[in-house]
């Protein structure tokens, strides 16, 4: 699995690696969890700019059928973010040292496309979202912080924008990344997808 470094930009060191390049022998990480449950949050959802931390546990992406637990990832001894777990290719991670996803700043969660043992893993459609399609990150604290996608682009994973994808913002925002591009002669994936999200409010426990 090729790896980007991304220098710390801060103490929460937003800076991670630049792809948790999920490229392995045949690919990455992505695809479909279990079925999406589309559900009709818009009555419930409040708005709000910003949220208390709370770690999260579970993100759902209806319009892609994305509806996964959320296991968590650090850095390496060298400085880049460590893989998702091969061994769960249907779950996605959030990089726990940023911020949780609502609070100030670029949250980051990352997924397999595919996997040697997976043809399509939990991020295998995450290149097909569209600008305004919903995610929803669930959260230790009851709440679901919903975001709104901006943008969806896939970088040449020599060429990654770090300080773009990482970099400070002063408003609750959120980085899905995952593997893309064309297989190089190794089998490796050359690129990252990273979809670019804003919050725009969240659903209490009470679902008020």
């Amino acid at each position: 699995m090729a790896e980007i470094r991304t220098r710390r930009t801060s103490a929460v060191a937003l800076a991670v690696t630049a792809a948790l390049a999920v490229a392995v022998t045949a690919g990455c990480s992505a695809g479909s969890g279990d079925s999406a449950k589309s559900t009709d949050n818009a009555a419930h959802v409040t708005p709000v700019s910003v949220l208390k931390a709370s770690v999260p546990d579970h993100i759902s992406i209806p319009s892609i059928k994305v509806d996964a637990n959320l296991d968590t990832v650090g850095l390496d001894s060298s400085g880049a973010m460590q893989t998702p777990p091969f061994d769960k290719p249907m779950e996605a991670s959030w990089y726990k040292d940023g911020p949780t996803p609502g609070e100030k700043g670029a949250a980051a969660i990352a997924g397999h496309m595919d996997t040697p043992q997976v043809e399509k893993a939990v991020f295998y459609n995450l290149k097909q979202l569209k600008k305004d399609q919903e995610i929803d990150i669930r959260r230790e604290d009851g709440t679901t912080a919903v975001f709104k996608v901006d943008s969806v682009s896939t970088y040449k994973k020599a060429d990654f924008p770090t300080d773009k994808v990482y970099g400070k913002t002063d408003k609750a925002e959120l980085r899905l990344i995952t593997c893309g591009g064309d297989l190089t002669k190794d089998r490796h994936w050359d690129s990252n997808v990273v979809v670019f999200a804003h919050l725009t409010g969240d659903i209490s426990p009470s679902g008020a």
